[in-house]
This record gives structure tokens, sequence and C-alpha cells, in this order.
């Protein structure tokens, strides 16, 4: 069982009201005290379950933190705006998929540098124009395969030299000239071009939405105690009367 703290509404015993709950031998603190002292701690249980929500407070000089755990899912929902700014570091670790989604415009900018990875593979799609800017240098290398298409037009341009080689062959254009070095050199000689793979991005997935919950509106019903004074009051704020119970039980002016 629990022991809890019963207080009495506008002090009547007839109107008992729990508002709040003591430890024992049995029912413990959720952290050991008086190690822990600092905490202040809301815990909830599952029902038919091991699990429990945790919201907890820790208040110890230099050692300050809001805890929050969830049991099984977390929805935050925002109806406006939301601003976040982190003094320090940020990590985050996702198990599994991790989908996002965002209807307007988004800017990201990072100061330092920048480190990606993917293990397998990555797909970008852009349905405009793609513009794609270094200020010093763009090396890119691929393990097998690179193939570049254009439905109009391909145009490569350098400021001094522009070189193609494979396969111990290579074109050399610079200021000097146009070098073409090979084995042998074939102009309209037949054959065909090569060709590549072509692109095959996959669209991204959306994300699932925070929902809220219709809540039934609660109505607060005044208990006749109160219903009394509120009448009484007014008919005294009508007569131009200050009203005073207790006074005027007791006699008094």
């Amino acid at each position: 069982g629990h022991e809890v703290i019963v207080s009495f509404l506008e002090g009547d015993p007839d109107q008992p009201l729990i508002t709040g709950r003591t430890y024992h031998a049995v029912n413990t603190p959720p952290y050991a005290l008086p190690e822990h002292k600092t905490r202040t701690v809301l815990r909830t249980q599952s029902h038919k379950g091991d699990g429990f929500n945790e919201l907890r407070f820790e208040d110890e000089a230099e050692r300050e933190q809001i805890w929050l755990h969830a049991q099984k899912d977390l929805e935050l929902l925002t109806n406006n705006d939301r601003t976040e700014e982190i003094g320090n570091d940020s990590f985050l670790t996702v198990h599994n998929d991790r989908i996002g989604e965002v209807h307007a415009d988004e800017h990201h900018t990072v100061r330092g540098n920048r480190h990606g990875q993917t293990d397998a593979n990555q797909h970008l799609s852009v349905q405009g124009t793609l513009h794609v800017k270094a200020g010093q240098a763009w090396l890119s290398e691929c393990g097998r395969e690179l193939h570049i298409k254009a439905g109009h037009k391909v145009v490569l341009e350098a400021g001094s030299e522009m070189t193609l080689n494979a396969g111990g062959s290579f074109l050399k254009l610079d200021g000097g000239g146009v070098t073409l070095v090979g084995p042998s050199v074939k102009i309209n000689a037949g054959g065909s071009p090569g060709s590549g793979s072509g692109q095959a991005a996959e669209t991204p997935l959306l994300p699932g939405r925070a929902v809220a919950e219709v809540h039934e509106a609660a109505f607060f019903k005044p208990p006749a105690a109160l219903l009394k004074q509120e009448y009484v009051l007014h008919e005294a704020a009508l007569a131009g009367e200050g009203v005073c119970e207790v006074c005027e039980a007791k006699g008094e002016s």
C-alpha cells in the first residue's frame, strides 16, 4: 500500500484530497538517499509491465541536469517556432532509420570542417538546378565508374589546362595547343562510343507526424460553499456594502 498526504477542501473533513505520497520500507525512493538528495524525480510505472517514464531534475552545483526517459515513444508537437541553442557539443545516435521533411527552405552553415560517411548508397534528387562551388579544389574519386550525362550539352572549361587520360592514351589541351597521344589515332575509322550505367536516384521517405490528442473540455463545478459566497459578494457589491461573514457571525461591524 501507499502512505499518502491528505488535505481537505475548504478544511471540510468530509472532502479529503490526496495531495502527495510518502516513501517507506516497501515504496522506496527512485534513487538512494542521501546520495541523491539533490534530485527531484517524477517517475511513473507501466501498466502491466516493468517499464517507466521519468522526468528528473538534478540540482547539485556544477552537475545540474534535466533528464527525460520515455519507455517507448516520445512525441513533441510545437504549434509555432522552436529555438534551440547548445553551448557546447551535441550528440545524436539513431539505432534504426531517421526520416525528416522541410516544407519550405533549409539553411545549414558549418564554420569549420564537415565530415560525412555513407556505408551503402547515397541518392540525391534535385528537381531544379544543382549548384556546387568549391573555393580551392574539387577532388572526386570513383572506384569503378563515373558517368556524366546531359540532355542538351556538356561544357568542360579550364583556365589553362585540360587532360583526358585513359588506357595509356591521353588528350591534353593547354595554351601551347592540342596534344593527342596513343598507340594509334583513329579518325572516322568505325567503332562505337562507350556507355554508362545511368542514374537511378531514389526518392526519400516522408516522416510520421506528432498528432495532438483531442481532450474533452473539463469544466470546474464549484462547491456549494463557493456558490453561496459568490452570491453574497455579488449582492453586497450591488448594494455598495462590504461583507465579512466571519465578522457578522461574531456580531462585529
